[in-house]
């Protein structure tokens, strides 16, 4: 079946080669997580979608990149974000009962993408209120520790006296692999009749008159050709301000790209091995984990060796840098102050889990440049663009500003996208608010505040 999806893109590619005066009815830029969330969820109702990414059908770099990212519900009452990802589980059950009719057989599963576990907050009494805030009529499955004895009794776990710990427990909540949503989302995509062209970088992109002429270079030929099309949608995550600069210049100031690091870490094989049962569960119970720090250190299990030795991916939400050069940041190596701090942040979570693990125990396997888009007030943007006129144009919709929440509710947010250029809604009033403060008002009054800091 993937031969017969590689073959279908292979001619569409060839069709749309020969036929370059072709109008498209929508194109995509970004073949990520919400590009692809957004094309499929067009594709489903009926559009014909042109989906552009720059890299090759695998994956070797970008925020997009690798098998595991958080996915948590538990937030305050009204959260957007709890209900951004229990609506993109929704949508991704839908994607999963498409593929499945569209196979005749062939079984795919929420598995394949989701591994559900409990997810882990580390909480501080400096922040005893907003635990209260965060826990008053929570719906959602949680166990909670105020203290060391609670703690002890319901995790296992050996905790300071400043700690606090809360354990969510909901069906997908855990960790969602992006590569294989990515997958079925194209073959989704390609199965409604939409089109897939890989190592196609975007070189420019304006509005002439009533279309959009997007000039493409293929990264392996190197041959230029120019697509015009009657709609747009950007979520070329952090190359989205200069991708836009032509039509909606003020994202370059609204959205700015930083670099974090993720480290991978495994405990030494040999101590691994030597651990019980009870203490190997006790880690796969424990993990993803977030530490709400200055700093919001996370960690999740990637993946498992050869051995079925946990690989550890590390990170931290506001270890944030400046980039010099967006294409080659992602080879940049860690220096040896990251791995450090990758290594006592995991050494410190696991000897709160009680775990005769040392600093020589922890081995680093290998590193990865990453890249945050960053909005002032760290919330994603999914909105139509405003034009210099201050008008809203309907036919042009930018996915960007993922601040790293992006993966959980990226479902949710193609769903929105594609609202928007499709001019539909829903009338609940979670989606109301969720749009209130994603979109087309909020991108008004942000510019607003731009133009008056301006000045």
């Amino acid at each position: 079946m993937s031969r017969f999806i590689s073959i279908t893109i292979l001619l569409f590619s060839v069709i749309s080669c020969e036929n370059s005066t072709r109008i498209e009815n929508v194109v995509i830029i970004g073949g990520g997580l919400m590009g692809s969330s957004t094309g499929w969820e067009l594709s489903k109702n009926g559009q014909k979608v042109l989906l552009l990414e720059q890299q090759d059908s695998i994956y070797t770099f970008g925020s997009s990149f690798g098998e595991a990212r958080i996915s948590r519900s538990l937030g305050p009452k009204h959260d957007i974000f709890s209900y951004l990802q229990q609506m993109s589980i929704a949508e991704t059950k839908g994607l999963i009962v498409y593929l499945n009719e569209s196979e005749n057989g062939k079984r795919h599963s929420m598995d394949d993408i989701y591994r559900t576990s409990p997810v882990t907050y580390i909480r501080y009494k400096s922040q005893e209120e907003e635990v209260n805030l965060l826990l008053e009529d929570q719906e959602d499955q949680y166990e909670y520790a105020p203290d060391r004895e609670h703690a002890r009794m319901l995790f296992g776990m050996e905790i300071p006296d400043s700690v606090m710990i809360i354990r969510e427990y909901k069906e997908y909540s855990g960790t969602l692999n992006p590569k294989a949503l990515i997958s079925k989302l194209h073959m989704g995509m390609v199965y409604a009749g939409s089109t897939i062209l890989y190592n196609e970088k975007v070189i420019s992109l304006k509005k002439v008159n009533t279309l959009y002429e997007i000039q493409i270079e293929n990264t392996k030929t190197g041959k230029r050709r120019t697509i015009l099309s009657k709609k747009m949608v950007a979520a070329a995550g952090p190359y989205n301000g200069a991708l836009v600069e032509m039509i909606a210049p003020h994202f370059k100031r609204l959205i700015t790209p930083k670099r974090l690091f993720l480290a991978f870490l495994k405990i030494d094989p040999a101590i691994y091995n030597s651990l019980s049962n009870e203490q190997k569960d006790r880690i796969k119970q424990s993990y993803p984990v977030a530490d709400i720090n200055s700093d919001i250190f996370y960690s999740m299990i990637e993946n498992y060796d050869e051995n079925g030795v946990p690989i550890l991916k590390v990170g931290g939400h506001f270890l944030r840098t400046d980039i010099h050069d967006l294409d080659e940041v992602w080879k940049q190596e860690l220096d040896m102050q990251e791995i450090e701090w990758s290594k006592e942040n995991t050494l410190n979570y696991l000897r709160m889990l009680d775990l005769p693990v040392q600093d020589e125990d922890l081995q680093f396997i290998r590193g990865y440049s990453c890249v945050y888009s960053l909005t002032e007030s760290e919330i994603p943007y999914v909105t139509n663009t405003i034009t210099n006129n201050m008008e809203v144009d309907s036919t042009f919709v930018l996915v960007g500003g993922m601040s790293g929440v992006g993966a959980k509710g990226s479902l949710a947010y193609g769903f929105i996208a594609s609202n928007l250029l499709l001019n539909k809604t829903d009338s609940s009033a979670m989606y109301q608010k969720t749009l209130h403060d994603l979109s087309t008002g909020r991108l008004l009054r942000d510019l607003n505040n731009l133009n008056h800091a301006t000045y």
